[in-house]
């Protein structure tokens, strides 16, 4: 899930809204919210994508995730996995994120606070295809702002390292992410989103060479019965730094993760 609430999360912060009106005679009142609402979701992807990089080594992953929203105090938990290569664990070849926070709505803006944990088990560990490696265990807190179609997300790095990025005794701490992502129903039940996002690294590593970019998408999604068919195209702009980080070798199957591509999903929630 990395840093996005799924799809059944957000279905059910639409079905607050609605139930906050007054229905009109001619329409039936919205079913009441449940206070504490637990939401199950499984997927699959042909190139699992994170911030633009390539998570998997351009092969499939295979997802799935719980969430639960405690609905009338604005709170929710969850957790969410996902089977990913060894460059980006670290040595492992799956990832566990924990997160929780706070949402609410002021002045007609949504406000969304939280912290994320993502856990990369077995990460750390000495591999020769790897080389020397730090472990990948990556803590962040957010803060997102959402109005109308459009919901402005940022992310700061609060532990050592960022993504096996970061060097023995090194850290990666106040390294920021920035999401802008518009989002609009174009057609009933098809949904088109675009995104630009960007990475400010940070370290205290002074042979480490800027990993910061920017990253961009553009895709469709089309939600049938709660199965939802999804399409983007990436594309990046990477430095020397971060081609250097993510250069094609034996971590990589020989592959450019940062390169432009196209991923297909489908993801059913419960």
């Amino acid at each position: 899930m990395k840093t996005y609430l799924t799809l059944s999360a957000i279905a059910l912060a639409a079905a607050a809204s609605l139930s906050s009106g007054v229905a009109s005679a001619e329409e039936p009142a919205a079913a009441p919210v449940p206070d504490i609402a637990v939401t199950t979701n499984v997927g699959i992807t042909s190139d699992y994508r994170f911030r633009g990089v390539s998570q998997n080594n351009q092969a499939p992953s295979f997802q799935g995730g719980v969430d639960v929203a405690f609905n009338k105090l604005g709170l929710y938990v969850g957790t969410w996995g996902s089977n990913v290569s060894q460059w980006t664990a670290g040595n492992g070849t799956l990832e566990m994120d924990l997160y929780g926070g706070y949402k609410t709505e002021v002045a007609g803006i949504g406000v969304d606070v939280g912290a994320i944990d993502y856990q990369y088990p077995g990460s750390g560990g000495n591999n020769a295809a790897l080389g020397a490696v730090a472990k990948a265990n990556t803590q962040e807190a957010y803060i997102g702002l959402s109005y109308g179609i459009a919901t402005f997300k940022t992310s700061r790095t609060v532990g050592n390292n960022y993504f096996n990025s970061t060097a023995a005794n090194k850290n990666a701490k106040g390294t920021m992410y920035y999401d802008l992502t518009l989002s609009q129903e174009v057609l009933p039940k098809l949904t088109a989103s675009a995104h630009a996002g960007y990475t400010d690294y940070k370290t205290n590593d002074a042979s480490v060479k800027d990993f910061s970019y920017a990253d961009y998408n553009v895709g469709l999604a089309y939600d049938y019965n709660s199965y939802v068919f999804g399409v983007k195209l990436y594309k990046n702009n990477l430095g020397s730094g971060t081609k250097n980080w993510i250069a094609p070798g034996a971590a990589t199957n020989g592959k450019s993760l940062g390169n432009n591509g196209v991923a297909l999903s489908l993801t059913r929630s419960f």
